[in-house]
């Protein structure tokens, strides 16, 4: 139900002309009855009518996520969706969005669930050999179905590493000594002159920044200033920045031109990032071209664009596309954790333990699970996950 609405100061002055929601609970996001008020964006106004709403005492700010925290707490999503809305507010990444649209819609959440009830019908079985005289647990059954739920958490922990780094973008950058051809592949893989390309070394001083997906993930590209150990002034600086990025990199496509080859002055730069693509440019001007990946190099000329395409297929198969199983932090140290006590049964189940033992593990697995969805959360790991959100949300 929406209508016009004339909003008034406490003396009866006319602050704005709105449109007014109301949207019934439960069938709110929250769960609960509530108002959404459309005005005008410009700030002014928008904090003149918080302003009338707070002078009324029966209404206050929201904290941080708590639209979302109270959604969570009326049952209208679990946890993990909870943590998604966040996640897809903050994406900035196709890969991203995706990824948390997923988590929103549920998929992570069924998966856990069918762990939970995996794990209490193993459990149920184990403890009906302690309780009652009538049952017996069989070894080998036991130690089939803990390892199927350890197998399904491996799929769930696959690309572990990787799975953050796509949801957030793979930040690559271009680098080595000047001259190499860095802007030159730079443009090239980008398909347009996005850097400036000249002959005279130390061109570029500062970083460029590009965001392309390629394969479905998301790269953000970062051309860099030439390295070299004698640079001084604004080329420092730029080398300085160059220093930086490198360090924060998932991967660094390193630039040789390949008359040079590699020689002791590239030798510091290689490998300070994740992983590391060496890139032999120029290599129209050898003697016999060649293209492509060869052995641990890719051979390549950013001028004529020949070899780029194989440059970009060696990138994406180290970033491998594939929906993973978890991508939040949260999420992945519980399930580590589970899979922790779930090895942990398997060797009590070889050492012969009694079955009331078995089950110590069993269940702390299955509780840390349900932390996951939130079934079972501490009020402190609340406020800490929603204290991430931003106001409104």
């Amino acid at each position: 139900m929406q209508k016009p609405a004339t909003i008034l100061d406490p003396a009866g002055e006319i602050v704005e002309k709105a449109l007014v929601v109301f949207h019934p609970g439960p069938g709110s996001y929250t769960g609960e009855d509530v108002a959404e008020i459309s005005c005008h964006g410009n700030p002014l106004l928008v904090d003149a009518v918080m302003g009338v709403i707070g002078a009324t005492g029966l209404a206050r700010t929201a904290d941080r996520g708590e639209f979302t925290k109270r959604a969570y707490l009326s049952g209208k999503m679990d946890l993990a969706q909870a943590e998604a809305v966040g996640a897809l507010i903050n994406a900035e990444s196709t890969c991203g969005i995706g990824m948390a649209r997923s988590l929103l819609a549920g998929d992570l959440s069924r998966r856990i669930t069918g762990l939970g009830d995996e794990l209490l019908g193993i459990i149920s079985g184990v403890e009906a050999s302690f309780l009652t005289d009538d049952e017996a647990y069989d070894a080998a059954s036991l130690s089939r179905e803990v390892g199927a739920v350890i197998r399904e958490i491996d799929s769930l922990l696959a690309h572990g590493d990787s799975a953050p780094k796509r949801y957030s973008g793979v930040v690559t950058t271009i680098a080595g000594l000047p001259n190499a051809g860095k802007s030159s592949l730079f443009n090239a893989i980008l398909g347009y002159p996005r850097a400036i390309v000249h002959q005279e070394s130390g061109t570029t001083r500062d970083i460029i920044r590009e965001h392309l997906v390629f394969s479905g993930v998301d790269f953000l590209f970062h051309d860099t200033a030439g390295i070299r150990e004698t640079a001084s002034g604004p080329e420092q600086a730029g080398i300085q920045k160059t220093m930086d990025i490198l360090r924060q990199s998932h991967l660094v496509l390193y630039v040789v031109d390949a008359c040079r080859g590699l020689t002791r002055e590239d030798e510091p730069w290689l490998n300070l990032g994740d992983k590391t693509i060496v890139v032999m440019n120029k290599a129209d001007l050898l003697p016999r071209p060649s293209y492509g990946l060869q052995g641990e190099k890719v051979w390549a000329s950013a001028k004529y664009r020949t070899g780029i395409d194989e440059l970009m297929d060696a990138v994406a198969d180290l970033f491998p596309l594939g929906q993973p199983g978890v991508f939040l932090g949260r999420h992945t140290f519980l399930l580590s954790r589970a899979r922790e006590h779930l090895a942990h049964c398997l060797d009590a189940l070889d050492d012969g333990m009694t079955p009331d033992v078995l089950v110590l593990d069993l269940r702390t697995a299955l509780e840390t699970l349900r932390e996951i969805s939130g079934d079972s959360v501490g009020r402190d790991v609340l406020d800490r996950i929603f204290s991430d959100f931003c106001i409104g949300k």
